[in-house]
Formats: C-alpha cells, sequence, structure tokens
C-alpha cells in the first residue's frame, strides 16, 4: 500500500474534522447532548491508532498539531457575547471578580494539596495545576513552572469534556439556577468546552464564562507561582 497518505499532514487534518462532524451527528441523531463531539473524536482517533495499525501517533500527528494554532482564534472568539451582554457585565462586576479570584485560588490551591498527598512528583504537579485554563495558556503556565505541556493539555481537555458532560446537571442537582452563576462556574473550571456546552441554553452563560476563561486564565497566570513555591 501506498504510504503517501499516511505521511502526510492531511491524513492528521481530515480524520481529525471527520471523526468531530462523526460525533455531532451522533449527538444530534441520538439526543446525546450529555456527550461532547470533541469526546467521541478522540475516541474514534484512539480506537483507529491502537486496533487498526493503518497508522501511528506521529502520522497522525503531522496533522493534528497543525489545528493547536486555532486554540487561541477559538478562545478569542467567545468574546463576541461579551459586547452583546457588556452592560450587564459591569453591572455585575463584584460577583465575577470574587467568583474568578475564589475559583482560582480554590483550583490551583486543591491541585497543590492533593498532588502532595498522594505523592505525585513535582513536574505532574506543575502540569496539573492550570488545570482549569484554557489549552494555550495553560500549555504556557506549565512550561513556565516547569511542567510537561502536552500532560497539560490532556489534563484540561479532560476537565473541559467532565465540565461540558456534567457541569449543568451538577449546578441544578445543588440548585444553582442563575445564567450568570452557572456561566461563571463552568468558565472558571471548565474553560471553552464548558462555556461551549452552554450555548444551546442561554447567550448570557456564555457571555460570562467567556469572560471567566479570559479573567482566571489571567489570574492563574500570576498566583500559580508563588502558591507553588509557598504551599
Amino acid at each position: 500500500m501506498d504510504n503517501t497518505w499516511f505521511n502526510s499532514p492531511l491524513l492528521g487534518l481530515v480524520l481529525t474534522f471527520f471523526t468531530y462532524k462523526i460525533g455531532e451527528r451522533l449527538v444530534e441523531k441520538l439526543n446525546l447532548n450529555f456527550l461532547p463531539p470533541l469526546l467521541t473524536s478522540c475516541a474514534l482517533i484512539i480506537f483507529l491508532i491502537t486496533f487498526t495499525g493503518l497508522f501511528t501517533y506521529e502520522q497522525y500527528a503531522l496533522g493534528g498539531t497543525m489545528i493547536n494554532f486555532l486554540l487561541g482564534p477559538a478562545t478569542i472568539a467567545l468574546a463576541l457575547p461579551l459586547v452583546r451582554n457588556f452592560s450587564v457585565l459591569v453591572k455585575h462586576y463584584k460577583i465575577l471578580f470574587i467568583g474568578v479570584l475564589t475559583g482560582t485560588l480554590s483550583g490551583v490551591i486543591s491541585i497543590i494539596f492533593f498532588a502532595r498527598l498522594f505523592g505525585a512528583s513535582e513536574q505532574v504537579m506543575f502540569s496539573l495545576v492550570p488545570k482549569s485554563v484554557t489549552t494555550p495558556i495553560a500549555m504556557e503556565i506549565a512550561s513556565t513552572l516547569g511542567g510537561i505541556p502536552p500532560l497539560t493539555a490532556a489534563c484540561v481537555i479532560c476537565t473541559g469534556i467532565f465540565g461540558a458532560m456534567c457541569g449543568h446537571k451538577i449546578l441544578a442537582a445543588i440548585g444553582v439556577k442563575n445564567d450568570i452563576s452557572i456561566g461563571l462556574a463552568l468558565g472558571a473550571s471548565s474553560h471553552a468546552l464548558g462555556v461551549s456546552s452552554c450555548i444551546p441554553i442561554s447567550a448570557l452563560q456564555v457571555a460570562i464564562g467567556s469572560l471567566a476563561i479570559a479573567l482566571v486564565g489571567i489570574a492563574t497566570a500570576i498566583f500559580a507561582p508563588p502558591l507553588v513555591n509557598l504551599l
């Protein structure tokens, strides 16, 4: 078999696109709103690499990693709802400030505490600290701290998938119904993937969540290094 196709960046690009579209169709046809298409895409790609033997991860990554540059623009694109709801954001700036600060500090401190409790290496701990931050910022923070950026990216994705799948259910179970609180909680804890689950529900949730993504990224970059050294 000619391996030209399998050694081309097009393999990763096309495979990523089509597996994601398959995930979207599954959600649409089977009404699986709790299942993020990203999770289906990852599962299909892992299955193909592991069990078919048609290509390796390195061959897939030739094109798959080319998509990474879209992470930044995708995060920035979430700022559009901020313009539409700017007056609401200004009105609730105190809640946002307190929520972002609390979410950032509790997230970083809890990771440090449990990493030390279970004997994780410092490199692993540094990789986990920015797990609630959007991927481009999280990888940079991990690199600065001395962590492993690819491990950080994996943790960020898992955190986002969990937030997208379970965030609204958990918040509803504890009686949180306010759109501002929901958007803030998901944006601060599960970044863009979590906020994406708000899109069919409420533009205000998306607006608040988008702002939380940016603010938590900045706050984590500021507070993580001194907290790691202090604790």
